[in-house]
């Protein structure tokens, strides 16, 4: 007997349908439990998205989705903050040249920018005409008081003493001195009883010109600058730290940099930080001092500074535990018997697949371990 025969019986007939019957009966139960498995995770996931309300989550999905209870734990975190800059003159190393009298340029021993100088060498020659008036008065105030003994005499109704001599070469000297002549000169002055017409300017520190404002023959007024003389064994960068850092950096803190033309790390000492933060861009300035003496760096260079701040002790919770809507956070908080609130926290920068809290969840308590599950039915 054939397959056909066989199924043309009424008694196989019945068995075929009662099997077909079972097997759409089977199928349909199993989408029914898929379609209220999806609606449940829709239901966690609006739940969240709005932030209020609970979400219930059973055992059998707690074991499915490796679902665990944590507390957050308490992390030491230090962060490394990568910034950049470019090297300058140290402020308090340069030194601007110039004169508390007004005359004429005579000679400029520096002849080019980036020229070396060395402490208390020439760098110019000048002739003033107050000067030369304020020289040949101390000398005659000075040549009176040596003639003139402890006797005391009348000049027209003026009574002239050897005191009254000293104070108008005193008040000649001080007038010298105020002007900036060196007491080498003053003394050559007493020596020679003759005055100079040309001045030597010595620099004050030594260091490399980096401007020049003026020219052999030029005149020059009180006060104007002549020439900016920098000391380069220090370079100072001023670097732009964003105002939510700037908690971790302090004075005399160590900082590393590279620099592109140097194959090398840097150490570099913040020197100061603004008192104030930049209400246009959210930032502060901190000026860094390095040691150049072995003058490897140069103003201008750029270079890339790294600052690693101290470990700070904070909450943290895992990044996995943490779900993300709006730039808001949530984690889901325990409230027994399976069910589950989800509240909003802040958090700071990923640290170690870790974010530290700010703000929202205190030690001790309970949130899940993973809210990874959920994305597999969001959409």
């Amino acid at each position: 007997m054939n397959i056909i025969s066989k199924l043309n019986k009424p008694k196989y007939i019945i068995l075929f349908l009662i099997a077909i019957i079972i097997a759409i009966v089977v199928f349909g139960v199993l989408f029914i439990m898929s379609d209220r498995q999806h609606i449940v995770r829709k239901k966690i996931i609006n739940n969240i998205e709005m932030a209020k309300g609970y979400v219930l989550i059973n055992k059998q999905e707690k074991k499915l989705y490796k679902i665990k209870i944590i507390s957050p734990k308490e992390m030491s975190i230090s962060r490394k903050l990568s910034l950049t800059g470019r090297l300058t003159y140290a402020a308090s190393l340069i030194k601007n040249i110039s004169l508390k009298y007004s005359g004429y340029i005579e000679k400029i021993y520096l002849t080019r920018l980036g020229q070396k100088i060395k402490t208390f060498k020439p760098i110019l020659e000048v002739y003033s005409p107050t000067v030369l008036d304020a020289e040949n008065d101390f000398i005659l105030a000075y040549e009176n008081y040596l003639k003139i003994d402890y006797t005391e005499f009348k000049i027209g109704h003026f009574n002239y003493s050897k005191k009254i001599a000293k104070s108008f070469y005193n008040a000649a000297k001080t007038r010298l001195i105020l002007m900036g002549i060196s007491s080498k000169r003053i003394k050559q002055l007493k020596n020679n009883l003759v005055a100079k017409t040309d001045i030597i300017i010595k620099s004050p520190a030594g260091g490399v010109l980096i401007k020049k404002f003026i020219n052999s023959g030029s005149h020059f007024r009180v006060g104007q600058k002549l020439l900016t003389i920098a000391n380069l064994k220090t370079l100072w960068m001023t670097v732009k730290v964003p105002e939510k850092f700037t908690a971790y950096i302090h004075k005399n803190m160590f900082v590393t940099a590279n620099f592109n033309d140097i194959h090398a790390e840097h150490k570099g000492l913040i020197l100061s930080i603004y008192p104030f933060v930049s209400a246009k861009k959210d930032t502060t300035k901190i000026i860094i001092a390095f040691n150049n003496k072995k003058r490897f760096l140069k103003p201008n260079m750029y270079g890339k500074i790294t600052i690693k701040t101290p470990p700070v002790k904070m909450l943290a919770v895992p990044a996995k535990s943490v779900f993300k809507i709006d730039r808001a956070a949530y984690v889901l908080i325990s409230g027994g018997n399976g069910y589950f609130i989800p509240q909003k926290i802040i958090v700071g920068k990923k640290y170690h697949n870790f974010y530290p809290v700010i703000k929202g969840l205190k030690k001790g308590e309970k949130f899940i371990n993973s809210l990874k599950f959920l994305t597999y039915f969001k959409n």
